[in-house]
């Protein structure tokens, strides 16, 4: 996702220099081959070390980070250290609860820090306000995700990722509360557009069911999350959680100590950002206007990106970060604090840099009145 950010950002004319920093000289190596910009550069940096995050960051208008979620917490920190506003990727709802706690604390610091600005979360959130500011009262949103594959992948987005969404169990906004619900519940068929078609899908551990309850306001008493699944991938996390492999109580193994969740972990194939797929969301807003009840939503299906190289999934996910990045930049977001991206960023303007580059919102609005 970071790639698709770091070239997106390369070819955005307002954006002098992007500096992509990493541990890994071959990965950067990379990068700034497939880029193929002179703005960009490369910087080692050690995320886990404060002083050399801190540093780094220094040296830019804003940060961009593509770190697995487990890593938001320690790199906003950093953000605030070095007096920079910063956007991420979203905290797979528990971390996303848990930067919301630090808004004060980047009040002080007088920094901005977007919450989960990719795909889902990220444009689904935005486009729930969109469709949200347009009523009056607000019943229920859901998201809905979907993606298809066009060639055998074992993942395409980080596995730990995939370990938190499956084995913690999501949590739904139900009659005006919070419930948590066993993995791989809710399950049901959603009918996407073509080329994605009919998905079969679970409700997800979702971020924006961790903030859109509170920032919609309106009334809201449902708000939930289905991302889609394979019976595959339902087979393979439980054989791992019956075996014990998905436990994050560490175990001595000689003299190293290490938890089985963290092993998997280490031992499972990176994720594939080139496979060919389809990928989209479906976003729907009910309740009332002028008396009228009202269904707004909004669908984006997206292909293999072809320029690019890279999949449907990774384009739609780096994309809204680089341009959420640019708006920090260019210091477009005037509030100062931890912020949802639904709260921060103007649907209008940022559905139109969307447009920009291919991704295409599809708006579709129900009315039922009385005669």
């Amino acid at each position: 996702m970071g790639m698709v950010t770091s070239r997106d950002l390369a070819e955005s004319r307002g954006v002098s220099e992007v500096v992509v920093g990493d541990a890994s000289l071959s990965r950067m190596g990379e990068v700034k081959r497939w880029v193929n910009s002179e703005k960009l550069s490369v910087k080692l940096v050690d995320v886990s070390n404060s002083r050399d995050l801190v540093k780094a960051m220094k040296a830019v208008d804003a940060v961009a980070n593509a770190t697995p979620y487990h890593l938001n917490l320690h790199v906003m920190k950093a953000a605030m250290q070095a007096g920079k506003n910063l956007v991420d990727l979203g905290g797979v709802y528990h971390t996303t609860l848990r930067q919301l706690k630090l808004h004060q604390m980047a009040e002080r610091h007088e920094v901005t820090i977007v919450l989960g600005c990719g795909l889902a979360p990220g444009i689904t959130d935005i486009l729930a306000r969109y469709g949200v500011d347009k009523m009056n009262r607000v019943d229920e949103v859901h998201v809905r995700y979907g993606d298809k594959s066009l060639e055998p992948v074992k993942y395409k987005w980080a596995f730990r990722t995939v370990l938190e969404e499956h084995t913690r169990g999501p949590v739904v906004y139900q009659n005006g509360k919070f419930v948590r619900r066993p993995p791989f519940s809710g399950k049901q068929t959603v009918n996407f557009p073509e080329p994605l078609g009919e998905r079969h899908c679970c409700f997800g551990l979702y971020s924006g069911v961790a903030t859109l309850p509170h920032t919609i306001g309106k009334g809201v008493k449902a708000v939930d999350c289905v991302m889609s699944y394979t019976e595959e991938d339902e087979q393979r996390i439980r054989v791992l959680a019956e075996m014990g492999l998905t436990s994050t109580k560490p175990m001595r193994i000689g003299r190293a100590a290490i938890s089985p969740r963290e092993f998997v972990i280490r031992c499972a194939p990176a994720p594939d950002v080139r496979v060919k797929d389809v990928a989209g969301v479906i976003v729907e807003v009910k309740g009332e206007e002028q008396h009228e009840q009202v269904s707004r939503t909004h669908t984006i299906v997206h292909g293999y990106h072809q320029k690019y190289g890279v999949s449907a999934t990774a384009y739609l996910t780096g994309v809204p970060l680089s341009i959420a990045s640019q708006m920090l930049a260019k210091e477009e977001i005037k509030e100062k604090g931890v912020l949802p991206s639904e709260l921060a960023i103007e649907p209008q303007p940022f559905i139109a840099q969307l447009a920009r580059r291919g991704i295409k919102i599809h708006e579709t609005v129900t009315r039922t009145s009385v005669l």
